[in-house]
């Protein structure tokens, strides 16, 4: 009973915790849906840093404070923000460039892309088409909400200010005169998009936004704007709000008349009729054209090509877009035609000129010149220029050519292109010298730094890619290395442990065995008489244990040897040395050391110990020499250690050449040594063991390969 209580308590508890758990979950995910949707705490939108903002159409400058659409384009957008935002008030003054458009702002706006009307949000601005103070809704198609006429009216060229909220499905606007009339309007969309980001819209027109502020809207700030009339509920499907049918009909008449008027020139010639004139004799011409580019110099194209327009005398404005008339002095270039002294008129809002895809070869020839290209290049460097101009050197398939375009915007994305990237770019062809410099054969003038591109980033196997993989390579190896050193290390500090633990055990137990015999056989031959028949029996096993127990002492000495970190390797081959021939005074251990002497790493001085002292103990017991010399010598990139006695010696290449030599190969081709052995009955015998350190550690593994795979070649591998 005590345990199902128990269990059920436990249950009881873990559902506590699991509850508790999931509203702590769900109170974060709450407080954060609460925070994404509140817009920034700053109040002010830096217009500067155009790299935050996202262009769909249109030519888009920030410059003396204001970004400004240069272009004509119907439904040019350019966005920012995050896409979760909703109850929010953006205001900003607005300008409008030229006439019969609307120019406004965006809010809750979401899936933009190019083309009039190509997103899911509601526009809020001016429109002087009709004088009116305009709302609507996109989505992918216009639904206007309301057109209510501005007091006095909608002039081209001057400032308004305009704030558009949105609050719930509530939506106001309202529009402040330069002489103070404040215009204002509010919908109730019950259909409504709850969020999305923000922005600035024209259409047939260009404009300028200057002083953009967006914050947190409240109930309150919708009662201010709105006063106490409730929103009227959008009705997209009826006439706008304060229209009457029929109502529009007026304003088109005008336009209309207007087109006609500034089309009376009948004698207006084709740009590519001009090569047609004489190169000496200067003719007084007029051109009709769109507008493709307006600074440095203003540019326009017909059907048949395009040309520049110096000296130029406007009577308004001009954008991208706009068809124009042009009157002035012809001048032949070698590819095409120049206009100086020209006036300049405003005909009609147009569709802006699409470029022409070309090849740079194909630019270089001097067939586009003067007209509105699109072209791929890689990019090589950049420079800056004076008057706040960015030039680009490119080239594509070994054409080289220049891209020119003004950093008044302050474009940081143009500046943090990166070299080898390759670009897409829309711009005014021109082979003029006063651009190329006589450096390529043609240049780019670029309207805006929306008509850069960048198609490919860098190759991945550039000169810095390819030596910082080099860097990051020999660190992983280096990295690699230490700890390959450092395991090895760890691992000859177990296996020495281990042998120390050995020469303990043996030495507490088969040593005292030995010695323990041994007293008892000296004990028995001294009670012995000494005629028995057993006394040289006695005597062969007291031999016998003694030799055993010699045996014995020597494997505990190769066992345990002294601490090489703490000796050094020569240090510990001379105490085992004089270990072994202890007893056999006939035996002269002379010890020598030759080269820079250095640290070596444990697991190479451990291996050499090992094969030393199997050297001297084959020495001590088979060669019985008066000399035994042991000497170590520090290699550039190696260490060689040499036994020598003056002994009877062997034949190598005989039976004697058994386990011992065969475990020294052995050990020695564990750490990727050479191991050589000379000798020769009544010669004595020289061992040399030369092994690389950690600098050529490649090459000892190599060596290690090799002699493996001679092994196998000769088929008798060492065991």
């Amino acid at each position: 009973m005590k345990a199902i209580l128990s269990a059920r308590n436990l249950m009881i508890a873990g559902s506590a915790v699991a509850v508790i758990a999931l509203s702590a979950v769900s109170g974060v995910f709450l407080l954060r849906s609460i925070a994404r949707r509140t817009p920034f705490s700053g109040q002010s939108v830096s217009l500067a840093k155009q790299d935050d903002w996202q262009a769909f159409g249109g030519t888009w400058q920030y410059a003396d404070g204001a970004m400004q659409n240069n272009s004509d384009e119907r439904g040019a957008k350019l966005m920012s923000g995050p896409t979760y935002w909703s109850n929010y008030s953006i205001e900003a003054d607005v300008l409008l460039l030229g006439q019969y458009g609307d120019a406004g702002l965006i809010i809750r706006s979401t899936d933009e892309e190019e083309g009039v009307d190509a997103y899911h949000g509601y526009m809020a601005g001016l429109r002087d088409l009709d004088n009116t103070l305009i709302l609507g809704r996109a989505d992918y198609g216009w639904r206007e909400y309301a057109a209510k006429p501005v007091t006095p009216r909608v002039y081209a060229q001057q400032w308004y200010h305009v704030k558009f909220l949105a609050y719930g499905c509530d939506f106001a606007v309202s529009a402040r005169a330069p002489g103070g009339q404040t215009t204002s309007v509010a919908v109730e969309d019950p259909d409504c998009l709850t969020e999305g980001r923000f922005g600035f819209k024209s259409y047939n027109t260009g404009a300028e936004w200057r002083n953009v502020e967006i914050r947190k809207a409240t109930g309150q700030d919708l009662v201010a704007m709105t006063g106490d009339a409730r929103p009227t509920i959008a009705t997209p499907d009826a006439l706008p709000m304060g229209a009457a049918p029929g109502s529009y009909d007026h304003y088109f008449e005008p336009i209309q008349r207007d087109l006609l008027a500034h089309r009376t020139d009948v004698n207006a010639q084709s740009i590519s009729s001009l090569r047609l004139l004489s190169p000496d004799i200067p003719a007084s011409v007029t051109i009709h054209g769109v507008v493709t580019l307006t600074s440095p110099v203003l540019f326009i194209q017909d059907p048949t090509g395009g040309l520049a327009i110096s000296d130029s005398h406007a009577h308004a404005p001009l954008q991208i877009g706009d068809e124009v008339e042009a009157k002035g002095d012809a001048e032949l270039h070698d590819f095409s035609s120049r206009l100086r002294d020209a006036n300049v008129r405003l005909l009609w809002s147009h569709t802006p000129v699409p470029p022409v895809a070309v090849t740079a070869a194909q630019a270089a020839t001097g067939a586009f010149d003067a007209e509105y290209v699109e072209l791929q290049g890689r990019l090589e460097h950049k420079d800056e220029a004076a008057g706040h101009t960015l030039v680009l050197t490119l080239d594509d398939a070994s054409q080289s050519f220049l891209a020119i375009v003004s950093e008044a915007g302050q474009a940081e994305r143009l500046r943090t292109l990166k070299e080898k990237s390759r670009l897409r770019l829309r711009g005014i062809c021109v082979v003029d010298s006063d651009y190329t410099h006589d450096l390529t054969s043609f240049a780019l003038l670029l309207p805006s730094f929306n008509d850069v591109e960048v198609v490919d980033g860098p190759p991945w196997w550039s000169a810095g890619h390819i030596v910082a993989t080099i860097i990051g390579v020999l660190l992983l190896a280096l990295a690699g290395l230490s700890c390959y050193f450092l395991i090895e290390r760890w691992r000859m500090q177990a296996v020495l442990e281990e042998r120390g633990r050995l020469a303990h055990e043996m030495h507490d137990t088969l040593a005292q065995s030995f010695a323990g015999l041994g007293f008892q056989l000296e004990a028995i031959r001294d009670e012995a008489n000494e005629g028995s028949n057993i006394v040289p029996q006695l005597d062969v096993a007291r031999l016998m244990v003694r030799n055993s127990h010699e045996e014995a002492r020597r494997s505990i000495a190769m066992l345990r040897p002294e601490n090489l970190e703490s000796v050094g390797l020569l240090r510990a081959m001379e105490n085992c040395a004089h270990r072994m021939v202890n007893g056999t005074s006939s035996i002269a251990v002379r010890v020598s050391s030759d080269g820079s002497e250095r640290a070596i790493p444990l697991r190479i001085s451990d291996t050499l110990m090992r094969i030393g002292q199997e050297a001297v103990a084959n020495a001590v017991r088979h060669a019985h020499p008066a000399h035994l010399d042991i000497s170590l010598n520090y290699l550039r990139s190696a260490v060689e250690l040499m036994v020598k006695d003056d002994g009877c010696g062997f034949s190598v290449t005989g039976e004697l050449a058994g386990f011992g030599i065969l475990g020294m190969h052995k050990r020695a081709d564990s750490i990727g040594a050479t191991l050589t052995i000379h000798s020769a009955p009544g010669n004595g015998t020289t061992l040399c063991v030369q092994a690389p350190t950690p600098p050529s550690l490649l090459r000892a593994f190599w060596i290690r390969f090799e002699n493996s795979w001679r092994n196998r070649s000769d088929g008798n591998p060492r065991r």
